[in-house]
């Protein structure tokens, strides 16, 4: 038995031990001097700040356009033939007289020769009648003293049978005689009085044929196409040896020095360029192409608008050499000056409309209206205008997650 009790005891003495440490632990703890409490501190945000300094800028506006021309030529065939020689390709500087293209001219030459022919014919024709018309003229004389003489042959044929001297045979015959004479007087005196309206439609007939002589001689010409000015061939629509009938586009091309760009004016600024441009103020663009600078400026608006905006056709100044037609240009327009802007760098702007002014280092936020881009240092800022902000305040210019006003802030 008492072997027994001894184990158990055994047993329970690890646990009585723990449990004694337990509660000196416990008594420890609860009898420990505390420690003080920490201050909270506020956190301060260190950022970029930009005095404000109200001005008259130009604001400038970013816009995507396209190269084109009013001056896209295409010479068409005058009529049907086959191509015999072109001596450009797509794509090709093109000078002022350069030969590009020929038709065959055997469709063409046997035509002026048959106007041409024509024509002389008609100018021999004119001659004659002219020359008959000088000989109606001396004999009509002629016809009308043998009229008389006719008609005093019948006076003496009837004064003969009167006085029973002369038979009826012989009158008869003298009257017979005398209507033949004013039927032939007749004739000549008709030929004379229509000379005018015969030698008038020869004369028109003439105009017929000199003008079917130009019109040959033109589309001979024509089967010739010579460059009329420095450009580019845009496009080749035939080859060598094809047949092509009357009217048929040969070739595209366009003049170097008559190139515009179109880019659409956003809807919000329309009026403000339509203003601009009826006062006559200048308004330049520039833009980068091909490692380039261009100068341009804005000739016009387009005759149509929509609910985006309006088109606007910039005249190239400078650097059009380097441009082709169909290039997609992105430009600067720079914009009219406008009185009391405010340039801040983008990273001032919160959720597009809003800035933050340091008042005793504290944030305090001002809604602005946004005017547009601006260029400085080579960099873009943008323009803003507010009735809020003043010359000397202090507008942070560093992005702060979660910025808010009453934020406190130290200035780097």
């Amino acid at each position: 038995m008492k072997f027994s009790s001894l184990l158990t005891l055994k047993r329970l003495l690890p646990l009585l031990i723990i449990a004694g440490g337990l509660v000196v632990f416990a008594m420890l703890t609860a009898t420990a001097p505390g420690s003080p409490a920490v201050p909270v501190q506020e956190r301060s945000w260190l950022v970029d700040a930009i005095k404000v300094r109200p001005q008259q800028l130009a604001p400038t506006l970013t816009l995507y356009g396209q190269i084109e021309t009013p001056a896209l030529v295409k010479p068409a065939a005058p009529s049907k033939s086959r191509v015999t020689t072109i001596s450009v390709r797509e794509g090709d500087a093109i000078s002022t007289g350069q030969l590009l293209l020929a038709l065959d001219e055997r469709d063409f030459k046997p035509r002026l020769v048959q106007a041409e022919a024509k024509a002389e014919e008609l100018r021999a024709l004119i001659d004659s009648e002219r020359l008959r018309f000088r000989n109606d003229q001396i004999a009509i004389k002629h016809e009308q003293s043998i009229l008389q003489l006719q008609q005093s042959s019948v006076e003496r044929a009837k004064k003969l049978k009167r006085q029973k001297l002369g038979s009826t045979a012989a009158l008869e015959e003298a009257q017979e005689a005398l209507k033949r004479q004013q039927l032939a007087y007749r004739s000549r005196k008709l030929a004379v009085d229509d000379h005018g309206a015969r030698l008038q439609q020869l004369k028109a007939k003439l105009a017929h044929a000199e003008a079917d002589v130009e019109l040959a001689a033109l589309n001979l010409e024509r089967s010739w196409v010579i460059a009329p000015f420095d450009g580019f061939v845009e496009k080749l629509s035939v080859a060598s040896g094809d047949q092509v009938n009357e009217g048929q586009v040969l070739l595209t091309l366009y003049p170097s020095d008559q190139l515009e760009l179109r880019a659409k004016i956003p809807a919000a600024f329309q009026h403000e360029i339509q203003h601009a441009l009826v006062a006559g103020s200048p308004l330049m663009a520039v833009a980068e192409y091909a490692g380039a600078r261009l100068q341009l400026q804005m000739d016009r608006l387009s005759g149509k608008a929509d609910s985006r905006g309006i088109d606007a056709l910039f005249r190239i100044q400078d650097g059009q050499q380097w441009l082709r037609l169909g290039a997609t240009v992105s430009l600067t327009l720079q914009r009219p000056a406008q009185d009391d802007v405010i340039p801040l760098p983008y990273p001032a702007i919160y959720d597009n409309n809003r800035v933050f002014r340091i008042i005793d280092r504290r944030l305090q936020a001002i809604d602005v209206q946004i005017l547009g881009e601006y260029q400085r240092d080579n960099q873009s800022w943008l323009l803003v205008q507010s009735e809020d902000l003043q010359a000397g305040d202090e507008i942070i210019t560093t992005q702060l997650p979660g910025a808010v006003s009453g934020l406190k802030v130290d200035v780097k």
